[in-house]
């Protein structure tokens, strides 16, 4: 299934400028200690940011029929879209070598275009010219346990267990004038379905000079439960300067890779997902 990659331009940087002015004016409680981080010891870790990304999407959304929908391409369907992403994570260090990480993340996009060829969508067809517009929404959550397998004074090698909870929605909806012009309907199809997906991963953290921590991270799945299969892949590295405890500022680079079948009830097709992009966030160690 080809795929066409399109920058997403939307909310991303004054979200970015807001979340770090919001922590700026707000975490200087002071309750919290301005001694020196310790990022190989202090038991918690929290950040949260938002992304600069490429995005590509695909989904296909069978009709109750044996005939299967048309593939449709989100970015060459509907271009440059409204859109908002954000992401927390968090992290316990719970024992010396033992961890628990967990992962808040939702993007959404909504735009409206004149399509240049027909869509089947859910056993509901638009035809060429339709003015259409196309709502996307993902929400992922992950919660992982992490094992230190190798320590030393400046870094840690770890390998997780976990899995990722994702929900997507989606729909296509026009005002379609049927042939003679005289009349028009309105044509909508939906699709959601909620995907668990059990990760193994591995993690490399090193302690830098001047404050600075390097997190390199990869995680995988492939398998078929119950009605659904597929594969996820999501390697990520992120640098976070970490002068005092309540205050951090990170930038990074995440690649995110989803596909899957799905014959559910509520979502009978195939989708693939596929993000990748800058990341910038603000952190807290405590």
């Amino acid at each position: 299934m080809s795929q066409a990659r399109s920058p997403v331009r939307g909310s991303a940087l004054p979200v970015t400028v807001a979340l770090a002015l919001l922590g700026l004016v707000l975490i200087p409680i002071r309750a919290m200690s301005e001694g020196a981080p310790d990022p190989l010891n202090d038991p918690f870790f929290l950040s949260f940011g938002t992304y600069l990304v490429n995005v590509d999407t695909t989904i296909r959304l069978d009709g109750t029929t044996q005939n299967s929908g048309t593939p449709v391409d989100w970015d060459r369907a509907f271009g440059d879209a409204t859109s908002t992403r954000f992401r927390i994570d968090a992290m316990w260090r719970f024992a010396e070598r033992h961890k628990l990480r967990a992962l808040w993340f939702n993007t959404s996009r909504s735009n409206s275009k004149t399509i240049d060829e027909e869509i089947d969508w859910g056993g509901e067809t638009f035809p060429v010219d339709a003015r259409v517009k196309g709502e996307i929404d993902w929400e992922i959550y992950q919660l992982a346990y992490e094992y230190s397998f190798l320590r030393r004074d400046s870094y840690e090698l770890s390998a997780s267990i976990g899995a990722y909870y994702a929900t997507f929605d989606s729909s296509l909806s026009a005002t379609i004038t049927n042939p003679g012009g005289t009349t028009q309907r309105n044509a909508k199809g939906d699709a959601s379905v909620d995907l668990p997906l059990p990760v193994l991963g591995l993690r490399g953290f090193w302690a830098l000079p001047y404050d600075l921590t390097l997190d390199l991270s990869g995680q995988w799945f492939s398998a078929s439960i119950g009605e659904y299969s597929g594969n996820l892949q999501d390697y990520r590295a992120t640098l976070t300067w970490q002068p005092i405890t309540w205050l951090g500022i990170g930038l990074g680079y995440d690649w995110f890779q989803a596909h899957g079948d799905v014959d559910a009830s509520n979502f009978k097709g195939d989708l693939d997902w596929t993000f990748q992009g800058p990341m910038i966030y603000y952190s807290v160690l405590f």
